[in-house]
C-alpha cells in the first residue's frame, strides 16, 4: 500500500511538470507538426514543380515538332510528278512480266512504255532537282528534336537525286558506272527511301 502511494505521487509529480513544460514551452509540442507540415508543403511544391516542368517539356517537345505544310506539299507533288515515269515502266514491266498475254499486247504495251519514257524522262530530270531543292527548304523550315529519321531521308533523297544527274551528264567513271546506274533505279532503295520519308513525317506529326 505504501509503495502504491510512493508511484502515484512519483507519477502526479511527472505529469505535473510536463504540463508545466509544455505550457511554458509551446512551441516544443508543436515543433513536430510544424516540422511535417513544413516536409508536407515542401514536397507538395517540388511536385508541383516537376509537373509543371513535364508539361513545358511536352509543349516545347510538341512546338518543336512541327512540319512546315506549304513546303511539305510542294515538294511531295514535284517529286511524284518526277517519278510518274518510274511508276508506269514498273508497273508496266510487272504487267509483261506476270500477265498471260498475246504477243501482240505485249508489243504494244512495250511501244508505249518506250514512248512515255522519251516524253516523260525530260521531267523526271527537271522536277527531281527542283523537288528536292523544295524539300531541302521544308527540311530548313521544319523542326523536329524528337528524332533524326527526317535528316536521313533527305539524304537519301539527295543521293538519290545526285545519282540520276551523273547518269543523266555521264559525270561518273565509267568503271562505276554501272554501280551508279543500278543503285539508282534499285527497288530497295526507292523503298527505303519512300519508308523513311514516311516514318519521319509520322514522327513529326
Amino acid at each position: 500500500m505504501i509503495t502504491s502511494k510512493k508511484y502515484g505521487k512519483i507519477i502526479f509529480i511527472l505529469i505535473l511538470l510536463m504540463s508545466l513544460t509544455f505550457w511554458l514551452f509551446p512551441s516544443l509540442i508543436m515543433a513536430d507538426d510544424h516540422e511535417k507540415e513544413y516536409n508536407d508543403s515542401k514536397q507538395h511544391e517540388i511536385r508541383k514543380e516537376r509537373d509543371d516542368e513535364e508539361d513545358d517539356d511536352k509543349r516545347e517537345g510538341n512546338k518543336d515538332d512541327e512540319g512546315n505544310e506549304v513546303t511539305g506539299q510542294t515538294a511531295l507533288w514535284l517529286l511524284v510528278a518526277a517519278n510518274l515515269n518510274i511508276a508506269l515502266s514498273i508497273i508496266i514491266k510487272s504487267v509483261n512480266r506476270f500477265l498471260p498475254l498475246a504477243p501482240e499486247t505485249i508489243t504494244k504495251i512495250k511501244r508505249f512504255n518506250q514512248f512515255q519514257k522519251n516524253y516523260l524522262m525530260r521531267f523526271h530530270y527537271v522536277l527531281g532537282p527542283i523537288g528536292l531543292c523544295i524539300a531541302i527548304f521544308h527540311f530548313l523550315l521544319s523542326s523536329c528534336r524528337s528524332s533524326t529519321i527526317p535528316e536521313w531521308g533527305l539524304i537519301l533523297m539527295f543521293l538519290m537525286v545526285i545519282l540520276g544527274l551523273m547518269l543523266k551528264f555521264k559525270v561518273s567513271p565509267k568503271r562505276i558506272r554501272g554501280f551508279v546506274y543500278r543503285l539508282h533505279t534499285s527497288p530497295a532503295f526507292f523503298l527505303a527511301l519512300i519508308l523513311v520519308l514516311v516514318v519521319g513525317h509520322l514522327v513529326v506529326d
